[in-house]
């Protein structure tokens, strides 16, 4: 159905057997979710917010690929810096992490809120259809 908002429930319905079926799927979005409701950064609510906090990387001007930093403790978050690169091609794609000691949140599909890992920068590769998720704490 192209549209279903008037659609009945047997379109729109959650099917919740596919839950079990799809769990990496939905822990995915699971720490999304509490990604979100843990940083600040992530729920500006004026347009000057984002002004002063969101610095789009200009060097990283590629078709698909989005890469961006939420800067100086933005919206009060306790990260002093979140990076966010996302690549929409279906190739991997290599770009310049500033270097620093970076909390890695999200890298080949796998998100964990707290991170999950460590970087020092430099050049990183980002999956095909897939985000890198990196946070500086000082």
């Amino acid at each position: 159905v192209h549209n279903s908002y008037k659609s009945p429930d047997s379109v729109n319905a959650i099917d919740w057997s596919l839950k079990q079926k799809n769990a990496d799927l939905f822990q995915y979005y699971q720490e999304l979710i509490k990604l979100r409701k843990e940083h600040p950064a992530l729920r500006m609510k004026t347009a000057g917010d984002v002004e002063r906090h969101l610095v789009f990387d200009k060097k990283e001007n590629r078709p698909g690929v989005i890469t961006y930093m939420l800067k100086d403790n933005a919206n009060g978050d306790s990260w002093k810096e979140i990076m966010l690169v996302f690549n929409g091609n279906d190739a991997p794609v290599d770009v310049n992490v500033p270097k620093a000691d970076w909390l890695v949140v999200a890298q080949d599909g796998r998100l964990v809120a707290k991170g999950f890992g460590k970087s020092s920068g430099g050049k990183m590769s980002v999956a095909p259809c897939s985000a890198l998720i990196l946070a500086r704490e000082k």
